[in-house]
């Protein structure tokens, strides 16, 4: 009797103590996902203030481009401002960066990211396309077609 009250008890305090040990380490994950959540927050709001930082410059550059009338690039923009990150910006934040800079246009005013397409390279024709499509602006679908659309949008930039 005795043995087995001893048996019994040592059982418990054995189920009391794995009992601990799970919720320890179920507090101790948690706290490490809590802190991985807040360091993923942190580098979005980080990378989205460079991207806010970049946008004046991109802006800047692109507008200068209408004014002179020519096309531009990318890596001439990233060398003309000093913003060498600029060539190495994903397809994703190109985009964001674009859809930053176009969404105070005016609907019917052409886009100053015209002059980054209208050298007709496909990777930038494939960005027009999409900022167009981000906001509601209808493209031509034939890759020619768009080369000729935006030279035109390009003469009404440099008229502005």
């Amino acid at each position: 009797m005795k043995a087995r009250r001893l048996a019994d008890g040592q059982r418990r305090r054995e189920a009391e103590r794995h009992q601990q040990e799970a919720e320890r380490r179920s507090q101790a994950e948690q706290a490490l996902a809590d802190r991985r959540r807040q360091a993923e927050a942190a580098e979005s709001q980080a990378h989205a203030e460079k991207l806010a930082y970049l946008a004046l410059f991109v802006s800047g550059a692109l507008k200068k481009a209408a004014r002179e009338g020519r096309t531009t690039t990318w890596e001439e923009i990233a060398e003309k401002t000093g913003q060498r990150q600029l060539a190495r910006l994903t397809h994703q934040d190109k985009l964001s960066l674009l859809e930053t800079i176009e969404k105070n246009t005016l609907p019917g005013s052409p886009l100053r990211s015209a002059v980054l397409a209208a050298a007709g390279i496909g990777e930038a024709l494939h960005l027009h396309r999409e900022v167009s499509q981000l906001l509601q602006r209808d493209v031509p679908d034939e890759d020619s077609d768009l080369v000729l659309h935006l030279r035109a949008d390009c003469v009404r930039l440099q008229r502005q």
